[in-house]
């Protein structure tokens, strides 16, 4: 399963343009910085990072950033900082840990029986909090090459008890176009 979802992103980043020019992680860099309790230094991995633009916004704020794909060819070619190949519901056994944890529209990609494992990874990962933007809705991309993409499509209380059983929320909101917003403390 990892091999096939690899190889749907591999095609969504080099098949589709428009995929690329959209980076929710990238709109929402600005909301991160402002509500969480950073410090210039700290560090943060951007888990699904994409093309690296937010990452890239991240790092030039300030924090030591590491950017975790399942594909590298997401990551814009002038993004230049380390990067991690891996499965988020298969590890590597030897991730370090993280102060922050940043994953913007990545859970609703996740198969449904990985979430728990996605979650629980993220949770071991940080020492501060995790900064997570999930979509609530159908995706649109994945018919442009006969897949879809995002394969958990839940309400937002059901993403809520999943995060809840893992970090205290300290900020939740919703955003104009269904997606949640949250940004936890440490890990329970």
């Amino acid at each position: 399963m990892i091999e096939a979802e690899r190889i749907k992103y591999q095609r969504m980043w080099t098949e589709v343009p428009g995929y690329r020019t959209n980076s929710p992680g990238e709109r929402l860099v600005d909301t991160f910085l402002s509500l969480a309790q950073w410090e210039k230094g700290d560090w943060l991995i951007d888990c699904g990072s994409g093309t690296g633009r937010a990452a890239k916004k991240l790092s030039d704020a300030g924090l030591n950033v590491t950017m975790l794909d399942i594909t590298p060819t997401a990551t814009d070619p002038d993004v230049k900082l380390s990067f991690i190949e891996a499965c988020l519901w298969d590890m590597p056994v030897l991730c370090p840990d993280w102060d922050w944890v940043y994953c913007c529209d990545v859970m609703e990609h996740l198969p449904t029986e990985h979430v728990d494992a996605v979650l629980d990874n993220l949770a071991t990962m940080t020492g501060y909090g995790a900064f997570l933007q999930i979509a609530l809705f159908d995706d649109f991309f994945g018919q442009m090459i006969g897949e879809t993409l995002h394969l958990t499509v839940k309400p937002a209380d059901w993403w809520r008890q999943k995060l809840a059983e893992r970090w205290v929320i300290k900020h939740e909101k919703y955003s104009g176009d269904g997606r949640l917003i949250v940004l936890t403390g440490e890990a329970i």
